[in-house]
């Protein structure tokens, strides 16, 4: 009879063949799962953005030139791959500690956990970061008048709902700071009004300053206008003359510059002023096509002055009705029949129809109409289809159809043809 085994051995040897069992199953598991959906390296198609984060004080300042997002290379199973978006994935740079100067970051990232992804590579790795000191300063507001308002008004005053603003941002850029102006178009402003605009930060020239903030980044601004009792805005009308030759009417191509005109002198007479002025005559005698004429206002007082508008372009649009008129039993002429060969026509006559100026219509008769077929082109005997071409004894701008825009042609010999039918003109 042997002795049995110590119990601890026995112990030994049920955990050595467990740890197997449970090393195969691990292989057999992460086998079947690899073949199943495998392991793979790929490139995210969207770009992450690159998160910068200075200490409290710091700003960037060369955000303009910095590189704001990146591409990462990840491994991972194909099963995450598929639900993988740019939010699962941050990119990132460190700039806790740095002070102000230029620094060369590297960037780094990491995956949502919940991802099984690793990230393999970042493009690019670094990136160049300015820092510099953030600054705040108060500087003193002013309106600025970019374009006058007219003359007929006057400007009684300008408020600005603060005198001051904060000027933050990169020390070296407040410190260029002198001033924020409020601008002020003025030019079609009538009477007393309020409007909201945005500050500017401008330098010793007067120029731009960009990259700062402005506390508050919009101004309250009133303009107080009032109405000038010595000058008055007039609208004008040229004054038309004379009659257009027969067939011959205003287009509307007509327009004049300015439409309007300001004019001063004593209150009295301007009171007294309608509110409309003729220009000097306009003749419209003999005109039979567009023309432009410069003309001037007719003042009815000498004791009135004009103060813009003196100069008035007037562009007058002349033209005639168009019409149709119909000519009928024109004849053909024919052309470039070969020798040997005789022509029938069906028909011999045709209708024109031309569309143009009454003017020019008017005096056009069926004489100085032609209309001709050539058949240079038919060299043999045969019945054809062509299409009779017309002309006129006139000057251009008609259009011409012909009915029927289609004719039969019979061409023959000689010794086929029956006596020739033949037309060779009128």
């Amino acid at each position: 009879m042997q002795p049995r085994p110590p119990l601890q051995k026995t112990i030994l040897d049920n955990v050595f063949w467990f740890l197997i069992a449970l090393g195969l199953s691990i292989f057999v598991w992460v086998t079947a799962t690899t073949q199943s959906d495998p392991i793979e390296t790929w490139r995210m198609v969207e770009r992450v953005p690159i998160r910068f984060t200075p200490d409290s004080g710091l700003l960037i300042t060369n955000q303009n030139e910095l590189t704001t997002s990146a591409q990462v290379q990840l491994r991972s199973p194909r099963s995450v791959r598929q639900l993988m978006s740019g939010e699962d994935v941050q990119v990132w740079a460190d700039l806790a500690g740095l002070g102000p100067g230029e620094y060369t970051i590297p960037l780094y990232a990491r995956v949502a956990p919940e991802r099984r992804a690793t990230v393999i590579n970042i493009s690019p790795s670094q990136v160049t970061v300015t820092l510099e000191l953030e600054a705040s300063q108060l500087k003193t507001l002013e309106s600025q008048v970019t374009a006058e308002p007219a003359p007929i008004v006057r400007v009684d005053g300008i408020r600005l709902d603060t005198l001051q603003v904060l000027i933050t941002g990169p020390a070296s850029r407040v410190e260029q700071v002198v001033k924020a102006v409020v601008p002020l178009d003025l030019s079609n402003a009538r009477s007393t009004f309020e409007t909201d605009v945005r500050p500017i930060p401008v330098n010793l020239e007067g120029q731009t300053v960009t990259g700062v903030n402005l506390n508050p980044s919009v101004i309250r601004v009133t303009v107080e206008i009032s109405a000038r009792s010595d000058v008055r805005e007039l609208r004008v009308l040229p004054d038309l003359i004379g009659q257009l030759p027969d067939g011959y009417v205003l287009s509307p191509n007509f327009d004049y510059e300015p439409t309007s005109i300001i004019v001063s002198g004593p209150s009295e007479v301007l009171a007294a002023l309608p509110d409309t002025l003729l220009t000097t005559p306009i003749d419209l005698s003999g005109r039979r096509q567009d023309f432009v004429v410069e003309v001037t206002a007719q003042l009815p007082d000498p004791r009135l002055l004009i103060l813009s508008g003196r100069t008035i372009r007037v562009s007058v649009g002349v033209t005639a009705p168009t019409t149709t008129r119909q000519y009928d039993r024109i004849p053909i002429e024919i052309i470039g029949l070969r020798d040997g060969l005789t022509v029938q026509l069906l028909p011999q006559e045709v209708t024109v129809l031309i569309t143009g100026s009454q003017p020019l219509l008017a005096s056009l008769t069926s004489s100085g109409i032609r209309v001709v077929v050539d058949l240079g082109a038919l060299t043999a005997p045969g019945t054809y289809r062509v299409e009779p071409l017309a002309s006129i004894d006139a000057n251009g701008g008609l259009s011409i159809s012909v009915l029927p825009d289609e004719i039969d042609v019979q061409i023959s010999t000689m010794a086929e043809s029956t006596p020739k039918i033949e037309r060779m003109g009128r």
